[in-house]
């Protein structure tokens, strides 16, 4: 004979994940601290997490890479296929911290969820030179992934003032990336991004880079410039991601210090320009999709934005 109490607990079970994205939905919902929703009602789900930890970026990561799920950065031009799943994450964070570390150099170094109003205030960096009267919105680390607020609209990143990038791996890999030779300051620790460099490398030295090399701002979305510097400074691989797009890794940490070019129009972040000469080399379109399979060869962190161009006025 079946009990009140059994029939009860039979009536109330809760209901399994019927779907791939209901079980991804529900365990992303379980093992966050933070906010989570999604949308049911379209062809390809929708997700949206504002994390409550840093450890909540690392369990969205890693649930992205089983399911299938792209990981996009919330305010950033990162891009899915109509018919793929899509995780936005926020990238405001209430733990994040920004801590002068030496003040002889003026160094920093910034959470990815610190505002950039904050930094203006403090007077971090390239921020420090930023007119007062422009307004300044969002997050280091959207500023870190868009292409319309590099600090040097030029050839050459040395002088832009990032020292060095703790960065989230398509792997799960976390790797501190900066600059290579005698200014570099520690060695890489993944065996997987010490096999990534050399083709980085090669990609640097090839006809395409130095054909993009020879326009007047680089035409590519993915700042491998950073790899072939002029003036003698040392390559430095956390450049390489500015302007990314969030569409190669996830920003945790930057370190920041005065930038030694200056910008155009006191200081006011101008967007990067495509000139005839290097729109019209198609093979050099080859580089992005080469670097995007070389730090995120399944695509989780969505496809490779559109090239932004500065209209003429």
């Amino acid at each position: 004979m079946v009990t009140q109490a059994s029939r009860r607990a039979f009536l109330t079970i809760r209901r399994l994940p019927t779907s791939p994205w209901e079980q991804f939905c529900t365990r992303l919902s379980r093992s966050c601290v933070g906010q989570v929703r999604w949308n049911k009602d379209q062809p390809a789900g929708q997700a949206w997490l504002e994390p409550g930890r840093e450890r909540d970026v690392l369990h969205a990561q890693a649930l992205c890479r089983e399911f299938g799920v792209r990981l996009l950065l919330l305010g950033s031009d990162a891009c899915a296929l109509p018919e793929q799943a899509v995780l936005w994450v926020d990238s405001r964070a209430s733990w994040a911290q920004l801590e002068q570390i030496d003040p002889a150099r003026q160094l920093w170094r910034v959470d990815a969820g610190v505002a950039l109003e904050r930094l203006r205030e403090q007077g971090v960096g390239v921020f420090a030179a930023m007119n007062t009267d422009l307004p300044l919105s969002g997050t280091l680390a959207q500023w870190f992934a868009s292409a319309t607020m590099s600090p040097p609209v030029s050839n050459n990143l040395a002088g832009a003032g990032i020292v060095q990038a703790q960065l989230l791996l398509a792997d799960g890999t976390v790797e501190q990336l900066g600059p290579f030779g005698a200014t570099a300051t520690a060695p890489l620790k993944s065996l997987a991004v010490q096999r990534m460099i050399p083709k980085i490398f090669e990609l640097a030295q090839s006809e395409q880079a130095a054909a993009c090399g020879r326009a007047e701002v680089w035409p590519r979305r993915y700042r491998l410039d950073a790899m072939m510097p002029q003036f003698g400074d040392s390559p430095n691989l956390a450049c390489l991601f500015k302007g990314h797009g969030g569409s190669l890794a996830w920003l945790q940490t930057l370190w920041l210090a005065p930038p030694t070019l200056t910008t155009a129009q006191g200081g006011r972040d101008l967007p990067v320009a495509i000139p005839f000469e290097a729109a019209v080399l198609p093979e050099s379109g080859t580089l992005d999709q080469a670097i995007k399979n070389t730090f995120d060869p399944t695509g989780l962190f969505g496809e490779i934005p559109g090239t932004l161009a500065l209209e003429s006025e």
